[in-house]
């Protein structure tokens, strides 16, 4: 099996940066939500009562703030691989 190509840097770049963008978005937002307990569910979901009282309730909660905590730090992260992409190329190329 031939290995994979590369994607062209300024793809990479675009996504990575896309993917860093939804990742601190949605954990922030998770995260704020899920904090000041403003988690609220759609109507449909409402069909099984039980199931949304464990997911509004504090263990549904808990749960969701550290989901977004995981968001945020892989967002820290990816941020983290894009600079070191960024500098790689800058430096690779200012030796030519």
């Amino acid at each position: 099996m031939p290995a994979p190509r590369p994607r062209p840097f300024g793809w990479d770049l675009l996504l990575r940066a896309v993917r860093f963008f939804y990742l601190l978005w949605g954990g922030m937002l998770l995260s704020t939500l899920a904090f000041y307990g403003r988690l609220r569910l759609p109507a449909v979901f409402w069909h099984w009562p039980d199931l949304c009282r464990v997911v509004v309730g504090p263990w549904g909660r808990a749960l969701a703030l550290g989901l977004g905590l995981v968001m945020c730090l892989a967002a820290l992260a990816e941020v983290w691989e894009l600079v070191d992409r960024l500098l790689v190329r800058v430096m690779g190329e200012s030796d030519h």
